[in-house]
């Protein structure tokens, strides 16, 4: 019988153990030769976003600016022409379009009922004349018979009297026919000054009611020779507006060409709710060759006062942090600065402060783009 052998299953204990120490010695030699070294750099980081933004530079301002303002050419008189009489429309006599001259006969309306009136106003006349007659064929005999006693001075007041109210029954008479003539009058429909019949709502036969509320009226007539515009001046420039000065008006329509006018009179009050100064031009417009109602503009060359420059309108931010506009500062990032807002002339707007002329503002500020971002100028114009 073989002697039992141990089992090396009992050694493996003691020499994990000792594996595992120089393990953890290797670990810790290898920690204390690196504990000098730089860490690791850090991952470099995206870039960050650049925006392109079109740019301007400010103008100069001269010694005079031109204010452009919306306007409207409307007639120089106009009218709307009722009729005064009642009846029916005899004859119409003018059309849509036409040219008419001062008291030319527009329309001739049919009342029976006013020639009636005349007719017993003329009779009413005659017999008054006729009573006031005896009336002082009876005085005069009194006067003669008083002298001599063969009347009491009572009758003969009696028969002064009667004459006295027989004078009044035939003055009464003469203003009733004349009341009646001029009711007749009316039956003629007469242009009131010279123009251009722009519009017609009777034909003939129709029945008008005279001088009655909410009534349609016969024609329309325009005088358009010349035009008048109306302009609302802000009050940056109303002290620079007064009667007698020139303006040009441009029309879309004729292109390049500027149409003379000359300031006629100012409302020299300013309105609360316009904000601006109502202002009338006169615009002569011979042949009528422009028809009234037609959009434009009107150009008035002002004197400037003091020094400015010029931005575009939409360069400028405007809200409850003030007027400012936006730049590109040194870092090529997105400022604002504060400017003071002079005239606006229309396109563009009066930098009295804040931007000197030759600086870059940014065209159109961009709402989403805060200070601080990072911006790329192209300026206007460039390709």
């Amino acid at each position: 019988m073989k002697p039992s052998v141990p089992s090396p299953i009992g050694l493996r204990p003691a020499r994990l153990s000792v594996a595992v120490l120089g393990a953890l010695a290797g670990l810790l030699l290898q920690a204390c030769s690196t504990g000098g070294a730089e860490p690791p750099a850090p991952s470099p980081t995206a870039p960050a976003t650049v925006t392109e933004v079109l740019t301007v530079d400010a103008k100069p301002a001269g010694d005079s600016f031109e204010l452009r303002l919306p306007a409207r050419a409307m007639p120089g008189e106009s009218a709307r022409i009722y009729a005064r009489a009642t009846g029916f429309l005899a004859e119409r006599r003018v059309d849509l379009g036409d040219s008419v001259e001062a008291g030319q006969v527009l329309a001739v309306i049919t009342a029976p009922e006013i020639d009636q009136a005349v007719r017993e106003a003329e009779a009413g006349l005659g017999e008054a004349r006729a009573d006031e007659e005896l009336a002082r064929v009876n005085f005069e005999r009194a006067d003669t018979l008083i002298a001599t006693g063969a009347i009491a001075k009572e009758t003969h007041s009696e028969r002064r009297a009667a004459f006295d109210v027989a004078k009044a029954a035939r003055a009464a008479a003469e203003a009733r026919l004349s009341s009646a003539r001029e009711r007749k009058g009316f039956q003629t429909v007469r242009a009131p000054f010279a123009g251009v019949i722009v519009a017609r709502s009777a034909e003939r036969g129709d029945r008008v009611v005279g001088d009655q509320s909410g009534a349609s009226p016969l024609f329309e007539l325009a005088a358009l020779d010349p035009l008048r515009i109306t302009v609302d001046v802000p009050q940056s420039a109303v002290l620079q507006v007064r009667p007698g000065q020139q303006a040009q008006v441009h029309f879309p329509e004729l292109g390049t060409t500027a149409l003379p006018a000359e300031i006629t009179r100012s409302a020299q009050s300013i309105s609360e709710g316009a904000g601006g100064m109502r202002v009338e031009l006169r615009l002569p417009n011979p042949g009528n060759r422009l028809p009234a109602g037609m959009v434009g503009e009107v150009r008035l060359s002002l004197p400037r006062e003091g020094q400015a420059a010029l931005i575009p309108i939409s360069a400028l931010i405007q809200d409850a942090q003030g007027a400012r506009v936006a730049a590109i500062g040194p870092d090529s990032t997105l400022t604002h600065r504060p400017v003071v807002v002079g005239r606006n002339l229309g396109p563009e707007v009066e930098i009295l402060d804040g931007v000197k002329a030759g600086e870059a503002v940014i065209a159109n500020p961009n709402a989403l783009l805060r200070p601080g971002a990072a911006v790329r100028a192209r300026p206007a114009g460039a390709s």
